[in-house]
């Protein structure tokens, strides 16, 4: 007696079991994928919205202590700016005719520069997964004349 050729029934229905999980797999890989690179582009766009508005301290607008709060992209991502005093880490100079107090730094030779802490926080994303980014640099003001002189 001649065996019939072909599959049966039972290794086609396991073919296709095998097929769809290994499919669901791949598709899952995929989403992931591009999840993570719609974050990078998110993240990167916030950067570049940082990037322009930290540019801007100092050279476009003065130095001033505070905070500041904003949007970009019609309120998509939001930022928060924070300029604070910080303690010049060089050496202080002895108490003499010319130190004064500057702001609120403490003594400080007449003319030394101030030193500022500058924070902004870029946010984006109202799901259950906000984005935030932290950015902090230094910058430096020289007083204007006749500032801290009492």
């Amino acid at each position: 007696m001649r065996r019939p050729r072909g599959f049966s029934l039972l290794e086609v229905i396991l073919a296709f079991a095998l097929l769809s999980v290994g499919l669901g797999i791949l598709i899952a890989i995929l989403s992931g994928g591009l999840a993570q690179v719609r974050n990078a582009g998110d993240a990167t766009e916030a950067t570049l919205h940082a990037q322009s508005l930290l540019e801007q301290v100092g050279v476009l607008e003065p130095i001033e202590p505070g905070v500041e709060r904003g949007d970009f992209d019609r309120g998509r991502y939001r930022w928060e700016l924070a300029i604070s005093e910080v303690e010049d880490p060089a050496p202080r100079a002895e108490s003499g005719a010319d130190v004064v107090p500057i702001e609120s730094v403490g003594l400080q030779p007449v003319g030394a520069p101030v030193l500022y802490r500058v924070q902004l926080d870029v946010s984006w994303g109202e799901d259950e997964t906000p984005r935030t980014l932290r950015f902090a640099t230094l910058r430096v003001r020289y007083p204007s004349p006749g500032q801290g002189l009492q």
